[in-house]
């Protein structure tokens, strides 16, 4: 009998929520805000549940009627993260999946220090909408721009010769000295290991835009500057 599915290993970015506050009608109000800023990013986009930050309030009740209002809202729940094993226990009791403590970005672990030149992925054409780009072990080089609805994956840095539109994630493995190099900036959003910056305008340029930008991490928040 021919095999009816495969298990293959995979490569996949995941968005984390982190909740600071058991008050739904809060959250709701501030997730409504930010899907109007950002509407694709948080269009059926994956999340992991982070409520590790929370001491008090914290119950099963709570944790369904706020999984039931982020689906309300195209936001869909792939995980928790829990800071109490009691809950733990009752969340995977009813079929809840659990992350256990890790990198923002679940991926395989890569040392940097051991990526050659040869596992960077170099990209000639025109990165296109709808498009998903990967380099999972080295550098990602684009020698042309990148278009609105497509996204750029890499585990370390991320080289755009052209204009950078869509997402682009540096620093999979959790790399925070990775970074992003573009000519002309006008994502959507830019992560580095697995902290984001959502643009909810054009950004404004620095000063002489023909000069570039790197995109970088800097005491743990997303900084831009001109090359």
């Amino acid at each position: 009998m021919p095999a009816a599915f495969q298990i293959k290993g995979s490569l996949f970015t995941l968005s984390v929520l982190q909740i600071l506050s058991t008050d739904l009608e809060d959250i709701e109000k501030q997730i409504t805000t930010k899907i109007k800023q950002a509407p694709q990013f948080f269009n059926n986009t994956p999340m992991v549940i982070e409520l590790t930050a929370l001491t008090s309030g914290l119950t099963i009740e709570f944790i369904e009627n706020l999984t039931e209002m982020l689906r309300k809202h195209t936001l869909l729940t792939v995980g928790f993260r829990l800071p109490d094993q009691t809950l733990t226990d009752a969340l995977q009791s009813k079929g809840f999946p659990i992350f256990k403590e890790g990198k923002n970005i679940p991926a395989p672990t890569v040392s940097v220090n051991k990526v050659s030149t040869s596992q960077h992925k170099i990209i000639s054409s025109r990165v296109r909408s709808g498009q998903q780009v990967i380099s999972q072990n080295g550098d990602l080089i684009i020698l042309s721009s990148v278009s609105s609805g497509a996204e750029l994956l890499a585990s370390g840095n991320i080289h755009v010769y052209g204009t950078l539109r869509g997402r682009a994630v540096a620093g999979l493995d959790g790399d925070t000295s990775a970074r992003i190099f573009c000519h002309k900036l006008e994502a959507d959003l830019v992560s580095i290991a697995g902290q984001y910056k959502i643009f909810e305008e054009p950004v404004e340029p620095l000063g002489n835009d023909n000069n570039g930008y790197q995109i970088q991490l800097k005491d743990g928040t997303i900084m831009i500057s001109q090359i």
